[in-house]
């Protein structure tokens, strides 16, 4: 006898579509799946007018930092055979006259009905393409027997982002979209961020590091993800040996190391050499991991130079902690890092894929985060800054970077300070120890190239006015020195959280970012 399987997909639905599939040994209904625009939207200055029902009509959007509408909805499943029936979904965007990343979007999943499994929940806010599109949000599926009706429910929230930067180029834009929910399986992008969370057991089985444990070199074995909070949420991070760590990535025809996941999904990088036509061996050590050698900054008289950017002409004197460190006047490094990303990057197809995330080029005092009075932060001062109590004497390194005017993006002006030119710069000392390199020299870990090279992280101005920044030294640990010094440079870019990639991140299988 032909048994039956039953899944009800309710949601927001005025017309209802019956999709019949036929198969050797049972028939799946699908009732209520959408076909037709339900989701709307035209920007606008004032207001949100959301009334719910079927339709989410949004007659006046803003930039805003909730979602501008959400659409909840379950899908139900009654199983009486011993089979696994499977569905998924998607978002159909009719039509999209946003630029892409005006719009993005998050779902949400709850295994209502403890059974099978949900689509899975998005750990980040995803972009949306300009343009109509099919959005592939996951499979989920329905274990029999179900003995009853077993529930999934889903939020899926649409936000209009501030950036802090001029959207005008948004303004009188529109788009329309639905949820579509099909029988069976479908293959899933392999977007980068949920490839790397998945291969360490998925974000809710990532764990905060143990209390100590940067401090400890990174055992010639190890291969650890940990999480730990930024300026946008929960930042996962790598740890570990070269050997064993998989965050090996070509993009834009030159090789890197994947350092982590930002809170806000994108992905930090760090330089490792060039890669001709994204093709080639992955360097392990020596000059060809760098782009070349350089001083931090030129004039290091002057606790100002301890600044990525800073006040005043090269060579003339702070007078204040706020004119020292006043966003105005590039570093010697800034300016070789801005030739090269608009060589490199500038106008390229790889472009698309940069995201505009904070660097932190943190100048609070040590006494702004617990430690002992320490000088003015300008002029000839002995000046001691925070990332000198958190690694040396307090053994705690962290991700949030305390001053707005120290957080360097391009146009976020929302969490960043909106003073870079192009959206590069280096890691910070802080995530070098998190990586496992503060203590005694480690030859292993995925950070050790054998040559000496920049952070981005202040130490100090020797009494005199000798600016100090942290730097990793060729055995292998943080080490700090003179800012005219000339070190590697090791450029540090953020990609978007949704970038698809083949390979799984090896050195002989490195992922390959894919451009369309």
């Amino acid at each position: 006898m032909k048994k039956n399987l039953i899944i009800s997909i309710f949601s927001f639905i005025i017309c209802i579509i019956v999709f019949v599939f036929s198969f050797a040994f049972f028939n799946i209904d699908i009732f209520g799946s959408e076909s037709d625009t339900t989701i709307t939207g035209d920007t606008g200055t004032m207001e949100i007018d959301y009334e719910g029902g079927a339709t989410i009509d949004v007659n006046i959007m803003f930039p805003a930092v909730d979602p501008f509408a959400t659409k909840n909805f379950t899908v139900t499943g009654n199983n009486d055979t011993d089979n696994t029936m499977y569905y998924n979904l998607a978002i159909v965007m009719e039509s999209n006259t946003f630029s892409t990343g005006g719009l993005k979007y998050k779902l949400t999943s709850t295994n209502t009905g403890n059974n099978g499994t949900v689509v899975p929940t998005m750990p980040w806010i995803l972009n949306i393409e300009t343009g109509s599109s099919i959005i592939i949000l996951g499979n989920g599926s329905f274990v029999g027997p179900t003995n009853g009706d077993k529930i999934h429910t889903y939020s899926l929230a649409f936000y209009y982002p501030i950036t802090g930067g001029d959207q005008s180029h948004d303004q009188g834009k529109s788009f329309k979209a639905y949820i579509r929910t099909e029988a069976g399986e479908v293959d899933v992008p392999n977007y980068l961020g949920n490839v790397i969370i998945n291969q360490y057991g998925g974000k809710d089985n990532i764990t905060e590091a143990p209390a100590g444990t940067f401090y400890n070199d990174s055992g010639s074995t190890d291969n650890l993800m940990y999480k730990m909070e930024d300026d946008y949420g929960d930042s996962y991070y790598f740890r570990g040996a070269k050997d064993y760590v998989n965050n090996n990535i070509i993009y834009a025809k030159h090789q890197w190391k994947i350092v982590r996941i930002n809170g806000d999904g994108s992905l930090r990088l760090i330089y490792n050499g060039t890669c001709p036509n994204n093709e080639c061996t992955i360097n392990t050590t020596g000059s060809s991991t760098e782009m070349g050698t350089r001083a931090f900054n030129s004039n290091y008289n002057d606790a100002k130079y301890v600044g990525y950017m800073y006040g005043g002409a090269a060579g003339v004197a702070s007078t204040s902690r706020e004119q020292a460190t006043t966003n105005e006047t590039s570093s010697t490094i800034k300016t070789y890092l801005d030739n090269w990303y608009s060589t490199n990057i500038l106008n390229t197809e790889y472009e698309q894929y940069i995201s505009d995330t904070l660097f932190c080029n943190d100048r609070q005092l040590q006494s702004e985060v617990g430690g002992a009075a320490t000088g003015t932060g300008f002029g000839t001062s002995e000046t001691y800054y925070a990332s000198y109590y958190r690694l040396n004497t307090n053994k705690t390194p962290s991700l949030l970077c305390g001053l707005k005017n120290d957080r360097f993006t391009v146009s976020d002006e929302s969490i960043g300070n909106g003073a870079l030119t192009y959206p590069v710069g280096l890691i910070t000392a802080d995530e070098i120890a998190l990586a496992g390199m503060r203590g005694n020299a480690n030859s292993t870990n995925y950070l050790y190239t054998n040559q000496s090279w920049w952070s981005f992280s202040p130490h100090s101005s020797y009494s005199g006015g000798y600016a100090i920044v942290w730097y990793v030294n060729s055995p292998g640990f943080l080490g700090n020195n003179y800012v005219h010094g000339a070190y590697g440079v090791r450029p540090g870019v953020s990609i978007h959280s949704e970038t698809q990639v083949t390979g799984t991140g090896t050195s002989s299988d490195p992922y390959i970012v894919v451009v369309p």
